[in-house]
């Protein structure tokens, strides 16, 4: 009888250690999935617009579709594939005050650099870049630096602080190995950008070590307070720092 018991609660044991076995690996799988459809969008969009196309008109069109894709697949990946209901994630005042408090550290660091590295970038190259985009127009300029302020931002938190960051977890099991897949995809897009600008190699890894840092702790913030508002503002008060360069940059 005891062996028979035995025997039985070692059965269940296997069965339970299998299913446990099948469901972390479907898990996995359907983490890496939601990382490659989503992930590699904004990549794609940067080498579109500034190495494969110059008509401007589709440029814009293929920028926004992607920027559609990034924010429909996560979003119906949350509510049908995984389940859950919409919530809103309020940041509560210890977030706010480090996010207000890692934004301008980073964004001080920002114009420090380029302080000191101005002088040894080519901008003509830059700006000739930009012509296909239409961001030289000073109207489409300040329509951009507010999308990007207030819309991209959010929307870039949202993709790779929320949910990257997130399924990185699930796939590779760690908070620090969630943090740092999200990172390295930020940034990618980023570089690829910044090499097709005409910034020297020196140049593009400093800056890609900037993003890559500024990435992980917006990658933390979102994990240690909860919310995407958090990061977006760090993320943010940055982003007015790189414009107030570029305006600079394009007409000052």
């Amino acid at each position: 009888m005891h062996r028979a018991h035995y025997s039985s609660l070692s059965t269940y044991r296997s069965r339970y250690t299998s299913d446990l076995s099948r469901y972390d690996v479907d898990v996995k799988r359907k983490a890496l999935i939601a990382i490659v459809l989503v992930g590699f969008a904004p990549t794609s969009s940067i080498i579109f617009t500034l190495a494969l196309n110059d008509n401007e008109l589709l440029s814009q069109l293929f920028f926004m579709l992607c920027k559609i894709w990034i924010f429909l697949v996560p979003t119906y990946w949350f509510l049908v594939i995984d389940g859950n209901s919409i919530s809103w994630s309020e940041p509560n005042r210890d977030g706010l005050l480090a996010a207000t408090i890692s934004g301008i550290s980073m964004s001080a660091l920002i114009v420090a650099m380029w302080a000191i590295f101005s002088g040894t970038i080519d901008t003509d190259a830059m700006i000739s870049e930009m012509e296909t985009t239409g961001l030289t127009d000073f109207r489409i300029y300040v329509a951009g630096m507010f999308y990007w302020i207030f819309i991209n931002s959010m929307l870039e938190e949202y993709v790779f602080r929320w949910f990257i960051t997130t399924k990185g977890i699930e796939l590779l099991g760690s908070e620090a190995s969630g943090i740092a897949l999200s990172a390295c995809m930020f940034t990618l897009h980023h570089t690829i950008a910044l090499h097709l600008f005409g910034f020297l190699w020196w140049q593009t890894a400093m800056a890609t070590f900037g993003l890559l840092s500024a990435a992980a702790i917006w990658s933390w913030l979102y994990l240690r307070y909860k919310s995407i508002w958090v990061c977006w503002l760090s993320h943010a008060i940055c982003d007015i720092a790189v414009f107030g360069i570029g305006y600079l940059v394009l007409f000052g």
